[in-house]
């Protein structure tokens, strides 16, 4: 009986949670919507859906709609919006900057508790409790900042070993009779990746009436890498003097097979540098008591004779 009533008590206070939000921030809610609606991020696709685990089925439309909660209470100005958003592309997450935040905010929530049951159910002073609680904030608040930090790397680092390969076929495209867009076309059809994804979004963005210039400009701000950086600023010249760019697509990928090719043998190289600890404590003891150990004992009744 008891579980019946906690049942009904939860259901009533869901829905009863559930209406508050509609009717405080209905307004918001469905302006959110209809924003993601235009932007093509909120399109009902039945495949992808039944494709899903049956847990992302079953709880993310509600675990989303109390992220939207959050975002709406969340207050940002201009530049930390911006700079999150930025980070957020970077990383190749598909979410909005205040949506994070609250994802952010929810996760640091989560190990807080968590850390303050366990500190509950075990019986521990008050001041262990609140300990316990403090750092559950700090572990949530550092793992979320290591995870987006570690997805902007590796996709930094994804795209860094793909631009080689994209700038040598971009250059043949183009020699062979390519406008620079075709080859961009031709490129993401046939490859696929991070640095393909930036060259989509690239394409698309051209495509709706984006000078290329900026365009170009937004591509490496997303990329934010130093190659990348180099071959838009030479583009973007060669288009301002009218000079060929086949001659320009073919020394940037030259100098961006070489340099790749010089970081790859400079990381080589240290190699056997980094080696050298992990020798020092693991592989030399090893070696020690393989060679030494049988003579131990010798040496032990040797010197007990004396």
């Amino acid at each position: 009986m008891t579980v019946v009533i906690s049942l009904v008590a939860g259901i009533l206070f869901y829905y009863l949670i559930n209406g508050l939000i509609k009717l405080i921030f209905g307004r918001k809610l469905i302006i959110q919507n209809r924003l993601e609606e235009l932007q093509g991020t909120h399109t009902w696709d039945k495949s992808a859906v039944i494709d899903r685990p049956f847990g992302e089925r079953l709880f993310g439309p509600t675990l989303k709609k109390i992220i939207n909660f959050f975002a709406l209470l969340i207050p940002m100005n201009e530049n930390t919006y911006e700079k999150l958003n930025t980070q957020l592309i970077q990383a190749g997450i598909s979410m909005e900057a205040r949506q994070y935040r609250a994802t952010v905010l929810l996760f640091i929530t989560l190990c807080a508790s968590g850390l303050m049951f366990y500190g509950f159910i075990s019986d521990s002073p008050t001041e262990r409790i609140i300990l316990l609680t403090i750092i559950g904030i700090y572990a949530g608040f550092t793992i979320s900042r290591f995870y987006l930090k570690s997805k902007i790397t590796g996709r930094q680092r994804k795209i860094y070993h793909q631009f080689p390969s994209v700038m040598d076929l971009l250059s043949v495209c183009v020699t062979a009779g390519l406008g620079f867009d075709q080859a961009i076309s031709y490129i993401i059809n046939r490859m696929e990746g991070c640095l393909i994804e930036e060259l989509r979004t690239l394409l698309r963005e051209i495509s709706m009436g984006t000078p290329r210039n900026e365009a170009l400009d937004r591509f490496a701000k997303r990329c934010n890498l130093e190659e990348v950086r180099i071959f838009v600023s030479a583009v973007n010249q060669a288009e301002e003097l009218g000079s060929s760019l086949n001659n320009i697509l073919e020394n940037q990928a030259s100098n961006v097979r070489n340099s790749h090719k010089q970081r790859t043998e400079e990381v080589a190289q240290k190699i056997s540098v980094k080696m050298v600890l992990p020798m020092v404590l693991f592989i030399l003891p090893v070696i020690f008591i393989v060679i030494l150990g049988p003579i131990v004992p010798s040496v032990i009744s040797a010197l007990g004779d004396f």
